[in-house]
């Protein structure tokens, strides 16, 4: 038996303590590691960094022998010891999702960063003990154990696995807890911190939620979920787990933007089925010191993607209309990528190591999202399926196909084919699916919105945000912008623009145009003045060196979408479009 046990005893030092209790020592020599990253985020992040104070004793409490053999890897040398005490702490002090945090208010951990695994035993069952301040509660997706009378603070929980451990975060504090059920299954709300909340409408909506997504995939894949909400100055993200998430959000965003709330929400619950149960072969077991590559991450990522608003939809929590306007605006991001060109969902998703989680001002050059990319072929399946079936089948077959036929306890979803063949067994072959696959999945194509559309009934309208006066395309630079004070800095260049090909770079800072100061503001109302073809003349300073640059002016790309009813939709299409966005609950 392994057992765990993590302390906060002065959180204002952001340090946890943790003691692992090895039983059954049978090797002399004891190798523990901490993760390098953790399932969800797919980044090395290097959490041993965080250990101090490792040490290790017997029974007796005599000290053992240890030494590091990795970064992350340290060694014991237990001998005879038959039981092994470590003790180590862990600096926790980063707000977000995947990592952990330790003040005054609260305590908030993922295992994967505060618990060593000992080598060759990451399968046993496990026990956890937390012992968080007086006053202060412990709430986790973990199976509580009976309390201890000798200790009424603490709170304890078992795990079957080291799997199972570091993938149910644990909220110690005095957070409130809301609860409810569907289909007499469990769920608490765990809310840490205070904003402009309603409670009883937040409680209200998350139900809708799990009730849409349970009437998709037919019933739920858990015996109890947690949701931890953590409401914070400004930050945001969410991390799913198998019984669980975590879901962080700006303490004010429950006014006018709310829908990012339910949004959040509605995607990391989507993850209980597709990631958590349904999964690439590559995500599991895990191995917790290395990548772990997949190219199917556009599936895992997109799909919930896709189907984290359309629920919204389905469960009468967002209208048809904000929804369409949502897709539209999904359309233009994507569309303003050059990278698009460049980088496919499946290098996208095999390369999320290197490029997705680490954005650099090439990143819209060279590389893709498949969140976002992902979301929008999944939404293109899901036309082309409707259109080919005449609407008996969509892209909610495929994914109940692929859950049904990969199961949790089996080896997870083949890399090659597997995805395309679930695909094909719901829409058909020969029938164009084929291609689109091997187009938009495998290939870099540009994605045919206006088909996808007719299929509903819609058509795209293009505009410009800011049109020019005479109603004539306005010039173009092809340049974001940052601001760093009161300068203006060039974010990024985009390599389809005039200024790549004149050689403006990022974190050049804007001065004049055409010998007139101007800001970013300024720059946009003098281009409208300007026309496609024009030579206008860039001031800029590269570093402490002042420089003109002259740029040639483009016709600018299109940057706004409106989703508009075709002229005469058909009934078919109407029919589509109602089963397509109809309530669910």
């Amino acid at each position: 038996m392994i057992t765990y046990t993590i302390a906060m005893p002065m959180p204002h030092s952001h340090l946890f303590h943790v003691q692992i209790e090895i039983e059954r020592n049978e090797t002399g020599e004891i190798r523990l590691s901490l993760p390098a990253w953790t399932p969800g985020s797919y980044m090395i992040r290097e959490f041993a960094r965080h250990v101090q104070e490792f040490q290790a004793v017997d029974t007796q409490g005599v000290r053992l022998p240890w030494r590091k053999i990795r970064k992350d890897c340290w060694l014991v040398e237990a001998g005879a010891a038959s039981r092994v005490i470590v003790t180590y702490k862990v600096y926790a002090f980063d707000l977000t999702v995947r990592t952990s945090h330790l003040d005054g208010s609260h305590g908030y951990f993922n295992g994967a960063n505060v618990f060593m695994y000992v080598h060759g035993r990451t399968q046993e069952p496990l026990a956890l003990h937390v012992d968080p301040p007086t006053g202060w509660q412990v709430t986790t997706g973990l199976t509580a154990l009976p309390p201890d009378p000798a200790r009424p603070q603490r709170a304890s929980f078992q795990a079957t696995d080291y799997d199972e451990l570091i993938d149910c975060p644990v909220e110690c504090g005095t957070h409130r807890l809301l609860t409810f059920t569907v289909d007499d299954v469990p769920h608490t709300i765990a809310i840490w911190g205070h904003g402009n909340e309603n409670e009883e409408r937040l409680l209200a909506d998350t139900k809708r939620i799990v009730e849409v997504q349970r009437a998709m995939f037919g019933s739920l894949p858990y015996r109890d979920y947690t949701f931890i909400v953590h409401l914070t100055d400004g930050k945001g993200g969410g991390l799913e787990h198998r019984n669980s998430a975590t879901n962080m959000v700006d303490r004010w965003t429950f006014g006018e933007h709310y829908e990012r709330y339910l949004s959040l929400t509605s995607h990391e619950l989507f993850h209980a089925w597709n990631v958590k149960r349904l999964r690439p072969a590559p995500l599991g077991p895990f191995d917790y010191q290395n990548e772990n590559y997949t190219r199917l991450l556009w599936l895992m990522e997109g799909a919930t993607s896709y189907y984290d608003d359309l629920l919204l939809v389905r469960a009468g929590l967002m209208s048809e209309e904000r929804y369409l306007q949502k897709l539209a605006e999904k359309i233009v991001q994507l569309q303003s990528q050059p990278g698009r060109r460049l980088q496919s969902l499946e290098q996208s998703s095999f390369d999320a190591w290197i490029k997705f989680y680490r954005p650099d001002e090439n990143s819209i050059n060279s590389s893709i999202s498949y969140y976002l990319k992902g979301a929008l072929v999944c939404w293109m399946f899901d036309m082309a399926i409707r259109a080919q079936t005449n609407n008996e089948r969509s892209f909610d077959d495929v994914m109940r196909y692929l859950y049904q036929r990969y199961p949790i306890t089996g080896p997870g979803i083949p890399e090659d084919g597997a995805v395309l063949a679930a695909i094909e067994a719901i829409g058909g072959t020969d029938n164009g699916l084929r291609s689109l696959y091997e187009r938009y999945v495998v290939g870099v194509d540009e994605l045919d919105y206006a088909a996808a559309l007719a299929v509903v009934g819609l058509e795209p309208r293009w505009q410009y945000r800011r049109p020019r006066p005479d109603g004539q395309p306005p010039a173009w630079l092809g340049v974001s912008w940052k601001k760093q004070g009161e300068r203006t800095i060039v974010a990024t260049v985009r390599s389809d623009g005039p200024a790549y090909e004149a050689g403006v770079y990022a974190d050049d800072e804007l001065v004049a145009l055409d010998g007139w100061r101007v800001n970013e503001e300024r720059l946009q109302q003098r281009l409208l003045e300007r026309q496609p073809g024009d030579v206008v003349r860039l001031t800029l300073f590269r570093g402490d060196a002042l420089i003109d640059v002259p740029v040639t002016l483009a016709v600018a790309p299109y940057d706004m979408l409106s989703l508009v009813n075709v002229a005469a939709p058909t009934a078919a299409q109407l029919h589509t479009r109602s089963a397509w966005l109809q309530r669910m609950v």
